[in-house]
């Protein structure tokens, strides 16, 4: 059966001698892995859009249940191009599309988490800074996905000592949120809270923390 689906690459790797595994989050049906045939070829019509963080419309063949789908047609409508420009950016990137392939259940539809992910890549393309754009995307997701950390401590101080930036962590728009540095040890609390929840919740660690403390990037 063929589906017409809003995606975006999460991640992708050469497989035989041509093809293209790709990771992909999907608008309609959540997560799921297609096989791209002969895409690892430079000149593959499928090249472009199996990238990682690229945006687009694909026709997908695909049994719900039954494993692997194909990518059978499909067109860019974004590339986030400015991601690639600055290594910091483009691991911030990597780490958002990460914890979303990891911590997602395959083909369960979740327009929420879609348009969280197509915001967060669209706000770190824009904007000058992106701490603050990756914890409020954080915040967003893990409550999306039921691990909220609302009645933990460090949240709780955040929403005590400065409410402000609990709520624009929830509500701001995320593009907003890349235009400002919140530094106090309680935002520094709440980083270290997040990033232990998604630890918690994972059967190994992200691969984009290996290459962090391996290269000395911050994010």
């Amino acid at each position: 059966m063929i589906h017409n689906v809003h995606a975006v690459t999460l991640w992708s790797r050469r497989s035989r001698e041509a093809d293209k595994v790709v990771g992909l989050f999907t608008r309609e049906m959540g997560r799921v892995t297609a096989r791209a045939t002969s895409a690892a070829r430079s000149t593959a019509k499928f090249a472009a859009l199996t990238e990682p963080f690229v945006e687009s419309e694909i026709a997908l063949y695909l049994v719900p249940g039954r494993g692997w789908g194909k990518i059978v047609g499909g067109r860019i409508l974004s590339t986030f191009p400015a991601l690639r420009t600055q290594v910091s950016r483009s691991t911030a990137a990597a780490w958002i599309c990460e914890v979303v392939y990891r911590l997602t259940p395959e083909e369960q539809e979740s327009p929420e988490k879609f348009d969280l992910l197509r915001a967060s890549l669209m706000a770190l393309a824009a904007s000058p800074n992106h701490g603050m754009i990756r914890l409020a995307f954080a915040v967003r997701f893990l409550a999306a996905a039921g691990f909220g950390m609302q009645n933990r401590e460090p949240w709780i101080d955040l929403q005590r000592n400065h409410p402000e930036w609990a709520a624009g962590l929830i509500e701001t728009p995320l593009e907003s949120l890349g235009h400002q540095e919140w530094q106090d040890p309680t935002i520094t609390a709440v980083e270290h809270l997040a990033g232990s929840i998604v630890t918690d919740h994972l059967n190994r660690p992200l691969h984009v923390n290996r290459f962090r403390q391996l290269s000395g990037i911050e994010i």
